[in-house]
Formats: C-alpha cells, sequence, structure tokens
C-alpha cells in the first residue's frame, strides 16, 4: 500500500499544454537561441508512438546552447510531484549518437530571477520518436523565486554542451505537465498594436457610400501600409448608437421590415462589412468588433417607438430579451471574422442586471472571443489611497479642470482585456496627456496582466488620436515621436494598444483613414519593421505640466539643485551627489504610489548609490527630505 501510495505521488495526473495536430496551444512561444522554430510540419515518421500528421520541428544551428522557449500562463510554484513529458525525434541515425548529440534537457525558470532547474535525459534511438518524462519532484523552490511567484516559463535544450556540434534537426509534440495551463481569451493581443477602421452602419452608411465612401479600399490600404498591425477595431454597430448596424442579415428577425429600415443598410451595402472584414482576415490581421450595448436610447423618437412595438408584440415587453435576441443573430453572421468584442455604453445592461447575461450569450454564442465591457473606471492613487490628479498639461493648458489618470486595471469580471478608455475627454483630460506617460503606460508596461478573481486580464489602451473621438473636424493631437513611444512601451512590455483613428469624410479619400493619421501610422510601422528596430525619443514633461499638489512640494528653500542625480535613465545603479554637508532621507516610490526603497544620506556621505537592478522598468518618483522635512521630488527612469 505505501509503495502504491508513493507511486501516485510521484506521478500525478498530467495536462496537455501543447499538440500542433489537435490545436492545442496552452503555452506562449517566447524565442529561440541558436536555432529556428517550426509549427505544423509534417511528421517524419507515423508508424511509431506519434501518429499525428502535423508536428512541430526545431532546427539547432551549428554550435552550443540552443533552447527553445515558452512562457507558462499558470506559474509553478511547487514542484512536489511535478513532472513535464514531451515526445520528440532527432533527426541523427542511431549508429551517429554520442554522449553529447543525445543529450535532451527540459529547464523551469523564471523572467525575472536567476535559480533555472533542469533535468537531462538521452535519445537511445536516433530518426525515431521517443516519450521523455522529466520528473522535478523534490526540487525546491527558494525564497527569491517563491516571492517572485514561481517558475513561468519552460525552456528545451538540445544537445547542450560545450562542444561545438554539426546542425540537427528535432521534430516535437504532445507537451503536457502536471499543471494545468489555461491560454487567455486575449493571449493574442499581447504585445499587439492596432488601428480602428470605422464602419458605420444603417441608414447612415447608404448615405456614405452613395456620398462616394469606399470602404472596401479603406481596409485595403490599411492592409498594404501597416503591415505591422497586429489587430484592428471595426463596427458591429455605430460608435456610441446602438440602433444602426452595417449588417442587414439577421437570423432571428427580419430588421428592415419588422423593426425599422433605417437600422440596418440596403442589401448591397450590407455586404461591405463581409468584404471589408475578409480583407482583414486574409491578411491574418485579429479583428475586433464594437458593440454600443445602449438599448435604442439615442434613436430618432420614430425608431424607439418601431422598437418598442417590436418587442412589445414579440417579447411580451422584455426589451432585453429582445435586445439580446437581436444581437445573438448578428454576431452569429460574424462570429467567424471576429476574434474579439469591445462592448460600450453598457450603464442600461449593467442597471438592468443583464451585462452578465450578454457577456454570457456573446461567448457561447462565439466560444474562444475575447470581450471587454466599458463599464467603470480605475485611476492611479498615491501611497495615502488618494486620487493623482494632473493640475496642468503644460503653458498653453487653458482648460482649468483636474483629472484622475487611469489605470488600466479591471474593476469587474467583463473583461478578458481591459476596455482602454483613457479618461473622459470631457472631463478636461487630453488623449495625450503626460499623466499617460508617466503613470498608465510603464504600469501597463511593468505588468501587462492582471489577475482579476483568478482570471488574467491583459492590458491594453485605447486612445484617439484627435481631440475627439472619429471626428475628422478636430484637431489630430498626437505627433509621430509620442505616438511611436506610446507604441513602443505597450508593445515592448507585452501589453496591447490600438489608436482610435478616424475615416476622412472628404470626396477625395472618403472611406479611408485620416492621410495625416495615416501618415502617423506608416512611420510607426516603418520603425516597427526596420532592424535594427530604432530608438523612440526619451519621454520628457511637457514644460508648464505637473500634478496636483507638486508645486507645494518643491520648497525654495530646499537646495535642490546642488543634488545631482545619474544616469537617468538609469539600468542597474543611481548615483547621488551633493555638495554640502546635509542628511537627506531618500525615498523611491513608483508610480502607482508603492514605496519600493527607502534609505538615509548622512551629511558626511557627499555621494549615494542606489541598487534599482531589482525593480521593474518604469518611472519613478525619488522623494528627498530634508531634516526641516522639506521635500522635493525628482523622476528617474528605469531601463532593465
Amino acid at each position: 500500500m505505501l509503495l502504491m501510495l508513493a507511486f501516485v505521488s510521484s506521478t500525478q495526473a498530467q495536462f496537455l499544454w501543447y499538440e500542433n495536430e489537435t490545436n492545442t496551444n496552452h503555452l506562449e512561444y517566447s524565442k529561440t537561441s541558436s536555432g529556428t522554430f517550426f509549427t505544423n510540419v509534417e511528421n517524419p515518421d507515423t508508424s511509431g508512438i506519434n501518429a499525428n500528421a502535423s508536428v512541430a520541428k526545431f532546427n539547432r544551428n551549428e554550435g552550443v546552447k540552443a533552447f527553445l522557449d515558452f512562457n507558462l500562463y499558470k506559474p509553478i510554484t511547487n514542484l512536489t510531484g511535478f513532472s513535464i513529458t514531451i515526445k520528440a525525434y532527432l533527426d541523427i541515425p542511431t549508429e551517429e549518437l554520442t554522449t553529447v548529440n543525445k543529450r535532451f534537457r527540459m529547464y523551469v525558470s523564471s523572467s525575472s530571477v536567476n535559480g533555472a532547474i533542469y533535468k537531462q535525459l538521452n535519445f537511445t534511438a536516433g530518426q525515431k520518436w521517443e516519450s521523455f518524462t522529466f520528473e522535478f519532484d523534490g526540487e525546491a523552490i527558494s525564497e527569491a523565486l517563491s516571492n517572485s511567484g514561481g517558475f513561468d516559463q519552460i525552456k528545451i535544450g538540445f544537445a547542450n554542451s560545450n562542444t561545438s556540434l554539426p546542425a540537427a534537426s528535432y521534430y516535437l509534440d504532445s507537451i503536457s505537465g502536471t499543471t494545468e495551463q489555461t491560454r487567455p481569451a486575449a493571449s493574442w493581443m499581447a504585445g499587439s498594436w492596432g488601428v480602428t477602421f470605422p464602419v458605420f452602419g444603417g441608414e447612415r452608411l447608404d448615405a456614405e457610400v452613395a456620398g462616394g465612401y469606399d470602404l472596401l479600399g479603406g481596409a485595403q490600404e490599411i492592409v498594404a501600409e501597416l503591415p505591422a498591425v497586429g489587430h484592428v477595431i471595426t463596427n458591429l454597430s455605430y460608435f456610441a448608437h446602438s440602433y444602426y448596424f452595417p449588417l442587414r442579415e439577421n437570423r432571428y428577425v427580419d430588421v428592415a421590415n419588422e423593426i425599422h429600415s433605417s437600422i440596418v443598410p440596403s442589401v448591397e451595402n450590407g455586404e461591405i462589412i463581409y468584404e471589408v472584414l475578409q480583407t482583414f482576415k486574409d491578411a491574418n490581421k485579429k479583428v475586433i468588433l464594437y458593440i454600443s450595448t445602449n438599448y435604442f436610447e439615442r434613436a430618432s423618437n420614430e425608431v424607439k417607438n418601431a422598437w418598442l412595438d417590436y418587442y412589445t408584440a414579440k417579447f411580451a415587453g422584455d426589451e432585453y430579451a429582445a435586445y439580446e435576441n437581436l444581437i445573438k443573430g448578428f454576431v452569429e453572421q460574424v462570429k467567424n471574422y471576429a476574434d474579439g468584442y469591445w462592448l460600450d455604453t453598457t450603464s442600461s445592461l449593467a442597471n438592468d442586471g443583464k451585462l452578465d447575461d450578454f457577456i454570457l450569450m456573446l461567448k457561447e454564442t462565439d466560444p474562444g472571443a475575447a470581450v471587454s465591457a466599458n463599464y467603470q473606471k480605475n485611476y492611479f492613487v498615491d501611497e495615502n489611497e488618494a486620487f493623482i490628479y494632473v493640475d496642468s498639461d503644460g503653458i498653453d493648458d487653458e482648460d482649468p479642470t483636474d483629472y484622475k489618470i487611469v489605470l488600466h486595471e479591471p474593476l469587474n469580471a467583463f473583461q478578458d482585456f481591459t476596455n482602454g478608455h483613457v479618461t473622459p475627454l470631457g472631463q478636461g483630460a487630453p488623449p495625450n496627456s503626460f499623466g499617460y506617460e508617466e503613470y498608465t503606460l510603464p504600469n501597463m508596461a511593468a505588468e501587462p496582466w492582471f489577475n482579476f478573481e483568478g482570471k488574467d486580464v491583459l492590458k491594453h489602451a485605447w486612445f484617439p488620436i484627435r481631440e475627439r473621438w472619429h471626428v475628422p473636424t478636430q484637431d489630430l493631437v498626437f505627433e509621430t515621436e509620442q505616438a511611436y513611444r506610446y507604441v513602443r512601451t505597450v508593445v515592448d512590455g507585452n501589453a496591447s494598444i490600438t489608436f482610435a483613428n478616424t475615416t476622412d469624410d472628404g470626396l477625395v479619400k472618403a472611406g479611408y483613414m485620416m492621410a495625416d493619421e495615416m501618415a502617423i501610422m506608416k512611420e510607426i510601422n516603418t520603425r516597427l519593421l526596420s532592424n535594427p528596430i530604432p530608438n523612440y525619443e526619451p519621454y520628457v514633461r511637457p514644460e508648464g505640466a505637473y500634478l496636483l499638489g507638486e508645486e507645494n512640494l518643491e520648497v525654495q528653500s530646499f537646495p535642490t539643485k546642488k543634488v545631482h542625480i545619474y544616469p537617468n535613465p538609469v539600468v542597474h545603479e543611481v548615483s547621488l551627489t551633493k555638495s554640502i554637508a546635509a542628511a537627506y532621507t531618500v525615498h523611491l516610490i513608483s508610480v502607482t504610489g508603492v514605496s519600493v526603497l527607502k534609505t538615509t544620506w548622512s551629511g558626511a556621505e557627499l555621494t549615494k548609490k542606489l541598487d534599482v537592478s531589482h525593480l521593474t522598468s518604469g518611472i519613478y518618483f525619488l522623494k528627498l527630505s530634508d531634516e526641516k522635512n522639506l521635500d522635493s521630488i525628482r523622476k528617474i527612469i528605469i531601463t532593465q
């Protein structure tokens, strides 16, 4: 009995992480070193233990230390009974195997803390599938690794040694492990930047097409000019208006005849949205469909009355049931094109207690799609839990409104990715507020995923590129360098960003992205595809911009100019020097208000060095306090 229990404890059930044939992919491919990784290649031998027709392949370059890295969605925090199993095939004849080239290793490692652990097994035969189980039972996890969240990566090592080896090919399949790995619905958005291509619906779409709009041409231009774009947001309903749709077909209701003809376009124009979506899908761009969900609140009285008559007669007065039925019919028409849905104006559903039901309907109708609901916002607070406000955007700021800075972390369970809306523009915040550069973006880059009640939510930002959302008459607020810096900051941090672009309503390029916006997007695209990728201009706070209360932190009697901080930006260590024998308290605070370092600087020390190598990249505030409790705040940028 004891032997049986021991056997059970060391051979726990395993979960399938990766298999090419069944399209199982619960691992996030990260990188390779000294090799090239391919998926969906032909199995070289289906007669053995692996009969799958398609598998993965790793070509190891000539040389040493070849690795294939994957990120885990759920870190490993306990190695008791833990094991990883993989099927592998080495394309070398058995008689040519040596003590070196037959080595096969599996590592568990951390992206932030040293201390990888590996197990080694050996191929026993060449050109034959073998199953390898790497047992990690009994291995301990260090305190540093535990504090960092555990092992969040696995690495496969191929004939690692100090001896140069000829190139070789390995076929891989059916990776499984003791812990369950669930791929978040929005995982495809991580590290992706996107644009918006509005396609409005109903009678407006008919009028635009009649006026010369070439929406298909506009979609084709995005594909041709912006190959680096990973995703596009386009419309299943008119922005902020839930009663206009670009589709005409709906299996549950003849919308034009049963409700009102203005809600949907003509039969001919109803095909435009399919052509647009197919254009994006053919270019391998992910598609997010925008849906306004405030019932028919902004419709004309004529349309409202027609809607009331419809749901009264067909759904016994249950407006929600009628609306869910309507949207479900549209989603069924486009689900083969859609990768996600972005829900706006959700207050009506939330007030009715139906937002949960609506999202469940989307998930059941289009399983696997990522969903985000624009419901509630989070904002940055200081170390005292008080909101941080922007007082001035700069010397040209004529709006006296103080505004909060949006924090893209969810407050509800209705999101696979954050809605990404900026601070409401009517509250005084420009779309390119310096507050986003100092707080919002660094937070996204430092921690791209946020765990809300057990679900991993990707941080996504949606920035209007003009002073108002999708309004061609409004001024452009972004210039190229800032827009590029926004994209690089977010994408390099493996979060996601979308620009809210505008459709030109002129006669020359009607239906295309506005030319001034496209010029910026093209430059970003060009830089991202360059080799090497050019750096962006470092962020510098605009002259005259400050947070509420910052003026009071800078006291004239405090000798701020006699303290020098270098280098800035800093990688590992920052040095503070002073020319007077004054004592200070040194306090380093993150943009989220968390204290990350606090120390004293005696009067006798003219130089003070701070080790910041353990901190994540981002913006921090260095607070110096003297013996009179006078403070000075300096900003430093850490780039690991």
